[in-house]
């Protein structure tokens, strides 16, 4: 794990929380709230997918070798994707305990 990869996808989880967040306006649920969110699903991205998530094998197996630039897309795209997944998440549960749609 390196502290670059986690700031990465740290930052990531707050834009990934905010898109998805835009994206399904019925589950909003605040600009802390989606924020807090992000920068929590980003930052347990980071500490716990981030060896896994650039680990890259071919057809047969065997490890593909990742470059610089490819390592740092994917720590974006990760930390962007668990940001927005943990906002979706928490604004459902929002949504079922409130027996609608939370306000936007």
């Amino acid at each position: 794990m390196t502290l670059w990869g986690l700031a990465i996808q740290t930052v990531a989880g707050f834009f990934g929380a905010h898109a998805a967040a835009s994206a399904a306006h019925e589950h909003r649920f605040g600009f802390i709230g989606h924020s807090v969110a992000g920068l929590v699903g980003g930052a347990l991205s980071g500490a716990f997918l981030q060896e896994a998530a650039i680990t890259i094998v071919t057809g047969s197996g065997s490890l593909n070798p990742s470059t610089g630039a490819e390592v740092v897309v994917i720590h974006i795209l990760s930390g962007a994707v668990a940001g927005g997944i943990l906002t979706l998440a928490v604004g459902f549960l929002i949504a079922a305990r409130s027996g609608g749609t939370p306000e936007a």
